[in-house]
């Protein structure tokens, strides 16, 4: 019986960022596309931003398990509701604050990855499986 296996972490590959990169314009040129017939948007371009790659960072997850996607994804979520808030005027916070925690997040997300994905790979022998840090 074989244990599960980590994979090189997604990250790395480009695919990956293609497919990442690709779903971020996409949403993000709808976004812009919204915006466009609906002016009101117009205002909450952090809010649009966030939403859009917290949206490539769900495909992205949801295609190649990236585990950095799976963190960040729920960060740019909760980071969206805050300038959303913000930009509607109803938080007053600095906008350079948000994006600091974000950028931080982000380099977390990919520090977390690059530590624990890809490291373990199950190799059999013999009766068990051995497991070996790279």
């Amino acid at each position: 019986m074989k244990r599960a296996v980590f994979a090189q972490s997604c990250c790395t590959t480009p695919s990956a960022i293609g497919l990442w990169s690709a779903m971020f314009v996409v949403l993000y040129g709808a976004a812009l596309l919204l915006g466009a017939v609906w002016p009101a948007l117009r205002h909450y371009g952090d809010t649009l931003i966030l939403l859009s790659l917290a949206g490539a960072c769900f495909v992205n997850f949801a295609r190649n398990r990236t585990l950095h996607c799976g963190l960040t994804g729920p960060l740019f979520v909760v980071a969206a509701i805050v300038a959303l808030l913000m930009e509607a005027g109803i938080w007053n916070l600095n906008q350079s604050i948000l994006w600091a925690v974000v950028l931080v997040g982000v380099g977390l997300a990919f520090v977390i990855e690059w530590r624990v994905a890809g490291r373990t790979t199950a190799v059999e022998s013999g009766n068990g499986a051995e497991h070996h840090r790279r």
